[in-house]
């Protein structure tokens, strides 16, 4: 259920420890979106917001911001896989998970974010709310999860929500849906700025250890690009 190609890549920065998590527990985890922390994303305040449940990935393969934002020690792990691969993800979770006897089952979307300016994002909301007033369509409460301040563009969003529509309360910070990671992952991009010894113990645990048999390797984001010699020392003031 989404408009993107299948075949289009998806990439999510996560420090170490919780790409470990993924391969070691096989489950990939979804955020109930009241936890985060842009005031903008839970702007709208209904009595089935904490039925709600997303998890974000970006479109774009390389971006300095997104490595500085997610990796700010410089030990981030950013996995990658496709749209087809999560949105079979989604589907299976949307088949199998039956919640209550009458079999109402987990129902997703994934999409695109899209950018605008806060006014735009404020006056969307008042339109959502003004609507669910006079009929609550959670379809609607969940668009205003597709849409995001121009402050983030740089993020590239496509973001994946899983919606749990039985009146059973759901406790924890997020729900977990079940993945084969070594079909689910197949590349591993490392740091940057990491040091060449973290670089060498990440990737012996990820190939030794996980038995992860994609490609893992540095990002090439600032890899030193070979120099280019001006021979001539000639100067003219006025070609500064």
């Amino acid at each position: 259920m989404t408009s993107v190609k299948k075949g289009k890549r998806l990439y999510r920065i996560l420090d170490f420890a919780r790409v470990v998590q993924i391969f070691e527990n096989k489950e990939l985890f979804f955020a109930r979106p009241s936890s985060w922390d842009d005031p903008y994303e839970k702007i709208l305040n209904h009595y089935k917001k904490d039925s709600i449940f997303s998890q974000c990935w970006s479109l774009s393969d390389v971006s300095d911001a997104m490595w500085r934002i997610y990796s700010q020690n410089g030990m981030g792990v950013r996995i990658s896989t496709t749209v087809g691969k999560l949105d079979e993800v989604l589907k299976a979770s949307a088949r199998n998970m039956d919640v209550s006897p009458r079999e109402i089952k987990y129902k997703y979307r994934l999409e695109k974010v899209d950018y605008m300016t806060p006014v735009e994002v404020r006056d969307k909301a008042s339109k959502i709310a003004d609507e669910m007033l006079h009929f609550f369509d959670i379809g609607r409460a969940v668009d205003m999860l597709y849409i995001k301040r121009l402050a983030f563009e740089h993020e590239n969003e496509l973001r994946a929500t899983l919606y749990f529509p039985c009146d059973k309360e759901l406790s924890g910070k997020g729900v977990t849906v079940p993945i084969d990671p070594h079909e689910f992952i197949d590349r591993i991009l490392l740091d940057p700025r990491a040091p060449d010894e973290v670089i060498k113990a990440f990737k012996s645990y990820f190939k030794k250890v996980l038995g992860f048999k994609g490609r893992v390797g540095r990002s090439a984001l600032y890899r030193v690009p070979k120099s280019i010699e001006i021979m001539t020392k000639e100067i003219s003031v006025k070609d500064i």
